[in-house]
């Protein structure tokens, strides 16, 4: 699958319960559907992406097959989406390093404050045309 331009794929950790959180929020604001989903653990990125591992980060791949990890991954999902642009302008003048760091606190402790999942999923509430297995 091609992804059309100004699209992204979002490959998220489907172990993990805040991610879920994150994915099913990012889903229900985009209107455009211009969002597919899917987790490390799929068939897609095992057969189109094999480099990418699970790892305490989010990553975002755009239309040119770039990736974004950790805080730019995040920012570049709001923008997708339309988000608030006060936000996100005062997300991408921060500096990178300070957003990393918070970023991979939340990260590191993420199964220990919201919990994990017995079995990798990706949430039901997801059209299915928009999940990438």
């Amino acid at each position: 699958m091609s992804i059309s331009d100004g699209n992204i794929i979002i490959v998220f950790d489907g172990y993990c319960i805040l991610c879920d959180n994150f994915v099913k929020w990012i889903a229900k604001k985009d209107k455009d559907y211009k969002i597919h989903f899917t987790t490390f653990d799929s068939i897609y990125i095992n057969k189109n992406y094999s480099e990418i591992k699970l790892k305490n980060s989010v990553v975002v791949i755009d239309s040119k097959n770039n990736l974004f990890e950790k805080s730019e991954a995040v920012i570049l999902c709001l923008k997708t989406i339309g988000y608030n642009k006060t936000l996100i302008s005062t997300l991408k003048i921060t500096p990178k390093t300070i957003l990393d760091i918070g970023y991979s606190l939340v990260a590191f402790f993420r199964y220990k404050i919201f919990g994990k999942k017995k079995i990798c999923s990706l949430p039901n509430t997801i059209i299915s045309k928009r999940i990438l297995s």
